[in-house]
């Protein structure tokens, strides 16, 4: 570090003195009493700062920076992802400007000061720093820690004249909104080279300076341009394979009906529209679902999920499906996102609709017929993903447990398609008939039903000997129960053959 052994005649004029609310000639005076050897460059930055609100601050940052002999610079990165990057730059940087350029980031502070407070270092550098550097090598917007950064520079800036806030931004990626109005210096070689150019052979990198390195060659600029470029990192470009809609909705936690929703605002593309007969995307959640036919038993689960979702309840996924009016695919839907701010009460859901191929979506069929069928279809899940599954089973832990999951997605099935319903079943059969089903349903639910029942509590406790017992009457129930369903699904094939 350079040092000026000079006699200063006034007490005004010594080292530690703050002349910060002198302007104009008076500064540049003091500063070049103070400086003499960098009195040249300090009167090109008067030239350049006279004119800026806080000129003393900006002239006394710029006298330090020539008597050091040092730029400060920060570089500011998403840890992690563009570690390589910052390396990159800060080489690039210390090389080209012959050692003039003091650069600091993060991943050398955290190996140089292991188990030390870096954060407060970090701070400390960041308001310091003459250039800041923001590496931008993804679309979406700046993290937590880059903004606070970010925040911290621009704070302690002294003119726009003085402070340099560097973007460099791969080609791909959308510079952040959080630095709108700086200009963002595109990662490719055409434009690296031309900034590189900029800092190290031109004069004022800050203001006064000379410049950095002016005898640097168009070669070794070309090749740094090329390094810089290749150590920005591409952004990720989502591929979506399912149709997306986001929902926003208004204190989700006091929704009680599907209708509720019908104002709440919805945001999709186009291709997600046409699955719900639409040609354009709408902007409300009862436009998009207004053409939908069908009992719609799966809206009244969203709202059951949404509410469960937004108070920090687990919830099970929807069941039920829907047709969709273009194409006739059965589709599911899934939450699968929420966003909240904490702070107020809109909640933005993420919704993506899965192509359902195993089921079939209302079908218009009178509800006695739907209610034969569905019995049908459940107690054959029984039968073959239960009872016929697990026939030798030694009932240990993993066998509990897989017989656990096959009941319980039969059981979110029934729940999806409302159960079954034993009175639409009547008409099937003849009134002794009817009331031994029903007697049989009744059975059925004081075994199987997913909180009480035996079986999923013998399975939940892992008690092979009172599985082996239920499942021993789980397959009796299951047979009679198709005694009774197949001959009536008989009868209703032969009626409408």
């Amino acid at each position: 570090m350079k040092r000026n052994i000079i006699e200063f005649t006034r007490a005004s004029d010594t080292p530690d003195a703050d002349f910060s609310n002198v302007r104009g000639e008076a500064v540049l005076d003091k500063l070049i009493r103070r400086y003499p050897s960098d009195a040249k460059c300090l009167r090109r930055a008067h030239e350049l700062l006279i004119e800026e609100p806080n000129y003393a601050p900006a002239m006394h940052r710029v006298a330090n920076s020539l008597h050091e002999g040092l730029i400060r610079m920060f570089i500011s990165y998403r840890a992690g992802l563009d570690v390589a990057a910052a390396r990159a730059v800060a080489e690039v940087f210390r090389t080209l400007s012959a050692g003039k350029v003091e650069v600091t980031f993060a991943d050398e502070f955290t190996s140089r000061i292991s188990g030390q407070d870096y954060k407060s270092e970090i701070e400390a550098a960041t308001k310091a720093a003459h250039w800041f550097v923001i590496l931008v090598s993804d679309s979406r917007e700046l993290s937590g820690w880059c903004m606070y950064e970010t925040g911290l520079f621009r704070a302690s800036a002294t003119s726009r004249r003085m402070e340099r806030l560097i973007c460099l931004r791969h080609p791909a990626a959308t510079p952040p909104s959080a630095i709108d109005g700086y200009q963002a210096v595109t990662g490719d070689v055409v434009h690296l080279r031309r900034f590189l150019d900029g800092l190290f052979r031109q004069l004022n990198p800050l203001p006064g300076w000379n410049a950095l390195n002016p005898t640097l060659d168009d070669a070794t600029i070309e090749m740094a341009a090329a390094r810089i470029a290749q150590a920005l990192r591409p952004p990720r470009r989502p591929v979506l394979f399912n149709p997306i809609v986001t929902l926003v909705v208004q204190r989700p936690q006091a929704l009680t009906s599907p209708d509720q929703l019908s104002d709440c605002v919805v945001e999709t593309d186009r291709l997600t529209a046409r699955l719900f007969g639409k040609a354009e995307p709408p902007t409300r959640w009862g436009a998009l679902v207004s053409g939908l036919s069908g009992r719609g038993q799966w809206q009244h689960e969203l709202v059951a999920v949404l509410r469960k979702a937004a108070a920090g309840d687990i919830f099970r996924q929807l069941s039920g499906n829907f047709e969709s009016p273009q194409g006739g695919q059965v589709l599911r839907p899934v939450v699968q996102a929420m966003e909240h701010d904490g702070l107020d009460g809109e909640y933005r859901f993420q919704l993506c609709f899965l192509e359902d191929l195993g089921r079939a979506s209302d079908t218009g069929l009178t509800g006695s017929t739907q209610a034969l069928l569905t019995a049908v279809r459940l107690h054959n899940r029984v039968r073959w993903e239960v009872v016929e599954r697990f026939a030798d089973a030694a009932w240990d832990g993993d066998d509990c447990a897989a017989a656990g999951k096959s009941l319980s997605r039969i059981d979110r099935e029934a729940c999806g398609n409302g159960g079954i319903d034993a009175q639409a079943l009547r008409s099937h059969f003849s009134s002794a008939a009817a009331s031994e089903l029903e007697d049989l349903f009744e059975d059925w639910a004081e075994l199987c039903d997913s909180n009480q029942g035996r079986l999923p509590t013998a399975l939940r406790n892992t008690d092979a000997a009172a599985v082996r017992a239920a499942m021993l009457r789980c397959r009796e129930l299951n047979r009679q129960v198709l005694q009774h369903l197949l001959p009536a699904l008989e009868s209703l094939s032969s009626r409408r053959g």
